[in-house]
C-alpha cells in the first residue's frame, strides 16, 4: 500500500488525496456514515491507514471533506451556468437545478435533507448545517431578490425564505412517502419551479437592468461560496 509521505502542496499528493475522496463519497453513498471507517476507506483506496490520516486527522473531517467538495462542485457548476443564463438567477429557475442535481448527487441530496443515515452525527455539525442553509436556506440569496425587486410584492425575505425551503423541501423529501405519483424527474422539477415562480417573483419581468445587477450579485455569492470550500480543502492537500 501507498503510505508515502508527499510533500505538501504537491501535484501527487493532491492526487492521492482526491482519490481518497472519491473513495469516501463512494463508501458514504453506498453504505452510510456509521458503517464506514478509515479501515475500508483506505483499504479500497489501496492507502494505509495513517496515509489517510496525514490528509484528515479524523474520521469525520474526512467524511465531510467528501460532502464539501460535493457542494463546492456545485456552486462552481452554478456559478459557470449563470454566466450563460441571467434567468437562472431567479429562484424557480435556480431550485430546480438544485432540485435536480439532489437527485444525480447522493451527497448533495444529504445534505439538503440533513440525512441521518449518510451524514450520521455530522448532521448536528455547524460546518454541515452552514452549507444545508447555503444550499436550500439562504437568508443572503433571499436579501438579494428582495433588494433586486425580484420578490412579489409585499412579500418580505424572511417570508420568502420561509416558503422556499418548506416547499423545497416538500419536493425533495416526496420518495419518502414511498409512492409513486407516475411523475418523471425533469415533470417534478418544472411543477416545483412553477411552484416557486407563482409563490415567490412579481408577475412582471424584472427590468433587463434589474436582472443583469442580481445575476450578477448571485454569481458573486455562489464564488465565494465556492472558494470557502476550495480554500477549506487545500489544506488536506
Amino acid at each position: 500500500m501507498n503510505s508515502t509521505r508527499l510533500p505538501s502542496g504537491s501535484g501527487a499528493r493532491q492526487v492521492r488525496a482526491e482519490r481518497i475522496l472519491d473513495i469516501t463519497a463512494e463508501l458514504l453513498t453506498q453504505h452510510g456514515y456509521r458503517r464506514v471507517t478509515i479501515d475500508d476507506v483506505a483499504g479500497r483506496a489501496g492507502v494505509g491507514k495513517g496515509t489517510v490520516y496525514l490528509h484528515w486527522k479524523t474520521r469525520e473531517a474526512l467524511f465531510w471533506a467528501a460532502l464539501q467538495r460535493e457542494a463546492l462542485r456545485l456552486f462552481d457548476q452554478l456559478a459557470a451556468d449563470l454566466q450563460q443564463d441571467p434567468e437562472l438567477a431567479l429562484p424557480h429557475r435556480l431550485m430546480r437545478v438544485i432540485f435536480l442535481e439532489s437527485v444525480r448527487r447522493p451527497l448533495v441530496r444529504a445534505l439538503l435533507l440533513s440525512d441521518p443515515v449518510l451524514l450520521g452525527n455530522l448532521a448536528q455539525d455547524e460546518s454541515v448545517r452552514a452549507a444545508q442553509q447555503e444550499l436550500a436556506e439562504n437568508p443572503d440569496y433571499l436579501q438579494l431578490l428582495s433588494e433586486e425587486g425580484a420578490l412579489r410584492p409585499g412579500l418580505t425575505a424572511a417570508g420568502a425564505l420561509h416558503l422556499l425551503s418548506n416547499v423545497t423541501r416538500g419536493f425533495a423529501t416526496a420518495d419518502e412517502l414511498g409512492e409513486d405519483d407516475g411523475l418523471a424527474l425533469e415533470e417534478r422539477a418544472d411543477l416545483l419551479a412553477y411552484v416557486l415562480e407563482r409563490a415567490l417573483e412579481r408577475d412582471t419581468p424584472l427590468p433587463a437592468e434589474g436582472l443583469s445587477t442580481l445575476n450578477k450579485r448571485v454569481i458573486d455569492m455562489f464564488t465565494a461560496m465556492a472558494d470557502g470550500h476550495r480554500e477549506q480543502l487545500s489544506r488536506a492537500f
